[in-house]
């Protein structure tokens, strides 16, 4: 035993003393630090590849990023230098558009070629990768999906086999000061917020130092809401539309993916009991208008709550399918409400 010690190679220790303190750089400030692993999680079709479309976009042109929270003109950044990988999209029917839209420096952003055949050489522990990387030094990297770039024989259900795999692509972005931004899908379980949103894996959560979560509000806008900052508070969550690929920024929220997830999570609670509130409002108002009261009686003597009659009520309105008129003054006043037929609007 004691000979298998003295053989032993001992790790190299540093003092405290002699550690020289850093602070982090920022690629996109307050949101994606310099150097480090950052993720961009979403469900299909909430416009992930529109959002790292516009963020490489905006860096190889020296732009503001559309989320940044600097007035137009503000923007102090030299054009960057951005490699990416997407097994999701095309670079010829999709990215080239998207990126063009976004006046984007197309001289500065980079891929394997097509001709190549496509990304599956490309690994976090592939030789090729860290070849690529030390022969452009790209600011940014982007892997769309992650599932796309894993080892084909590594077991994701296994920590310490993907805590391995993200190490090196840890060790790539100190080594080279390079970026990775990784595209991962959400789930969409009812309650679950944080590191359980990230479908794919959990240790991605855990090593990256900034995790971006996109999705859709119940109006149809869009999200991006700042989950996880291990070097500042978290940014702002910018609301934004897709228009023509492009995001266009609306405001900022103080909501987070929790507070979306929540009222997507209630409002499909909700969904069957207005679907049968507003059956009854037709069935009640089929032969012609009555009054209000009667029908909001009616609909209590049912068992139809005044908070899920209001919300279909609302909502027939909203699609023009319902309408209220009142006649006399003060203490007299009454209100009635009746159908509108669809094909006399």
């Amino acid at each position: 035993m004691g000979g298998d010690i003295k053989e032993m190679k001992m790790p190299e220790l540093i003092c405290m003393a002699d550690v020289e303190e850093k602070e982090v750089e920022w690629l996109v400030p307050g949101y994606i630090p310099k150097a480090h692993i950052a993720v961009l999680a979403g469900d299909g079709g909430t416009g992930k590849t529109t959002i790292w479309c516009g963020i490489v976009s905006a860096l190889s042109s020296g732009n503001k990023v559309f989320f940044e929270d600097v007035p137009d003109g503000f923007i102090k950044r030299t054009s960057e230098k951005i490699l990416f990988f997407s097994t999701e999209d095309s670079a010829e029917y999709t990215l080239r558009a998207k990126f063009r839209k976004n006046n984007a420096n197309l001289k500065n952003i980079l891929s394997v070629s097509t001709k190549e055949g496509t990304c599956k050489d490309i690994k976090f522990d592939s030789p090729v990768l860290e070849r690529l990387i030390k022969q452009e030094r790209p600011a940014l990297v982007i892997f769309d999906p992650l599932q796309s770039f894993l080892p084909p024989k590594l077991n994701m259900a296994k920590r310490n086999e993907m805590r391995d795999c993200l190490q090196n692509l840890h060790n790539l972005a100190e080594k080279y000061n390079s970026t990775f931004l990784v595209i991962c899908h959400t789930n969409k379980q009812s309650g679950v917020f944080g590191r359980k949103r990230i479908a794919d894996s959990a240790d991605i959560w855990d090593i990256a130092r900034s995790v971006l979560i996109a999705g859709e509000t119940n109006d149809g806008k869009r999200y991006l809401s700042h989950e996880k900052s291990s070097y500042s508070e978290p940014g702002e969550t910018a609301l934004f539309t897709i228009n023509d690929g492009i995001a266009a920024f609306e405001e900022y929220s103080d909501k987070k993916d929790r507070d979306f997830v929540m009222e997507r999570d209630y409002n499909a609670r909700q969904a069957p009991q207005r679907t049968d509130a507003e059956h009854f409002i037709y069935g009640f108002l089929r032969n012609g208008k009555k009054q209000t009261k009667e029908l909001d009686e009616a609909a209590k003597a049912e068992g139809i709550s005044k908070n899920t009659l209001r919300r279909a009520k609302e909502e027939l309105k909203k699609r023009k399918l319902l309408g209220t008129t009142s006649t006399g003054y003060g203490k007299d006043k009454i209100f009635y409400s009746y159908l509108i037929d669809p094909f006399t609007k």
